[in-house]
């Protein structure tokens, strides 16, 4: 068995490669122990998802749907009771309740006193873009998705690791070689959103993330990928997005991962 990044032996590595981390709610896309070998799951580990998960928006969207981190823990935010003596705290949302890291005193005794009756914190609606670590994520959540592709298949998955199209997005990925790898991003649905689907799923259900390739002719690879209503997409041959640009153009915006079958909930 080789890793399908640094291309080592890794018939020893014992780790397990979300795909998508666990602290974005992903308990089922994960990929067999050394189909990435420890120190390549390490590495993205430390150097690309923590930093990436870092970053405001992602801290902000797991605070206020209660995604928790891999060791189970509630995400805290910076919260802000409007009175003089108030100020900002970090505070966790559990359930139907507030909770808050240090002593908490003062603020409880504000609200007993009913001198502060509410509180403020940012809604952070999308990633910075561009962002290197996004862009890194990106790269190697597509080599990933290739590899769930021929998991089972040992053949084809070594095919897949010595393929020359890719190599240049792996050692973006992987060592952070070469160009930036540029990528297009938008919300085409909330966080809030419920589908249906008379075909495939007929009771309603959210979508925490999901995944996909766009093939654009003369078969150019583009990878697409969905977290809690953004979508990614980045071009698995080179860092650059003009053909999906046109593509996306010449169908009216629609997004290439979206089933025909599916559709939006609308409140009344």
């Amino acid at each position: 068995m080789r890793c399908i990044f640094c291309k080592q032996i890794s018939d020893s590595s014992k780790s397990v490669q979300h795909i998508i981390p666990e602290s974005l709610g992903n308990k089922d896309l994960i990929l067999s122990s050394g189909t990435v070998c420890d120190s390549c799951n390490q590495y993205f580990a430390i150097k690309i998802e923590k930093p990436m998960l870092e970053m405001k928006y992602f801290q902000n969207v797991r605070f206020r749907n209660q995604i928790k981190s891999k060791k189970g823990r509630n995400i805290p935010y910076k919260t802000l009771f409007p009175h003089k003596d108030g100020g900002w705290f970090d505070m966790y949302i559990q359930d139907d309740s507030l909770a808050f890291s240090g002593d908490d005193s003062k603020i409880i005794n504000l609200i007993k006193e009913k001198k502060v009756d509410k509180m403020m914190f940012e809604m952070v609606d999308q990633p910075v873009n561009p962002n290197i670590n996004v862009s890194r994520f990106l790269a190697k959540t597509a080599i990933e998705a290739f590899a769930i592709k021929f998991e089972d298949d040992r053949k084809l998955l070594n095919e897949m690791i010595d393929m020359p199209q890719l190599d240049a997005l792996r050692e973006f990925a992987r060592y952070g070689k070469g160009k930036f790898w540029d990528y297009h991003q938008r919300r085409i649905y909330s966080e809030e959103t419920r589908f249906e689907d008379p075909v495939h799923h007929p009771e309603p259900y959210e979508i925490l993330h999901e995944l996909d390739f766009l093939i654009i002719p003369p078969g150019i690879y583009h990878f697409v990928l969905i977290i809690m209503g953004i979508e990614y997409v980045i071009n698995c041959w080179e860092p650059e997005l003009h053909l999906y640009k046109n593509w996306l153009s010449e169908n009216d915006g629609m997004s290439p991962i979206r089933r025909f079958s599916e559709r939006i909930i609308y409140k009344d």
